[in-house]
């Protein structure tokens, strides 16, 4: 990424303090400036620009079209941030949740694994009357799992878009809520 861009993103913030490298950022700049004017490690974005616009027109073109690596570093420091967002989870793991939802699966699979058993053991009778009543009965077994079905099914929705949104703010993106949230939403 250029300085100009740089720049642009910095504004009115302290470099150092914005964007990961910015001292050696700053260190460059300084090479280009005389030396009554070099800027000090709280220089600003404002500073910055301010100081290169002092400069003659061929050394503002080279020192504004300079190149850094500030995505690389941006992918470090983010990877750094997530890699400490889940060493935290490690250590205090959540449980209620996890608990009712190992719970729900274990009611419905019992259900299933019960009308399967009534079922099968109809068929192997020849029993045409268990087979159509467990065949008949799924309202009624439906009506018992679809409400565990649908916990289940929330519980990992929150779950992915709990981790999504870490995942955001992790990474400074801000979410979208209210009238906004519904917006991007349609958007989409």
């Amino acid at each position: 990424m250029n300085l100009l861009k740089i720049l642009s993103k910095v504004g009115g913030e302290v470099l150092s303090n914005v964007v990961p490298g910015g001292s050696a950022i700053l260190g460059v700049v300084n090479e280009f400036l005389p030396e009554g004017s070099k800027l000090g490690a709280n220089a600003t974005g404002s500073d910055i620009s301010n100081a290169i616009s002092g400069l003659p027109p061929e050394h503002q073109a080279t020192v504004l079209g300079k190149k850094f690596d500030v995505e690389e570093t941006q992918i470090k420091e983010s990877y750094s941030t997530i890699r400490a967002m889940l060493e935290s989870d490690a250590k205090n793991p959540q449980t209620t949740r996890p608990y009712i939802a190992k719970h729900s699966f274990h009611v419905i699979a019992f259900t299933i694994i019960i009308a399967m058993s009534i079922w099968a053991v109809g068929v192997i009778k020849s029993d045409d009357e268990i087979v159509k009543a467990v065949v008949d009965g799924w309202p009624f077994i439906l009506a018992v799992i679809a409400p565990l079905a649908v916990l289940l099914r929330a519980y990992f929705g929150v779950l992915s878009q709990e981790q999504q949104t870490k995942s955001n703010a992790a990474n400074g993106h801000p979410v979208a809520s209210g009238l906004m949230g519904i917006i991007g939403a349609l958007k989409r």
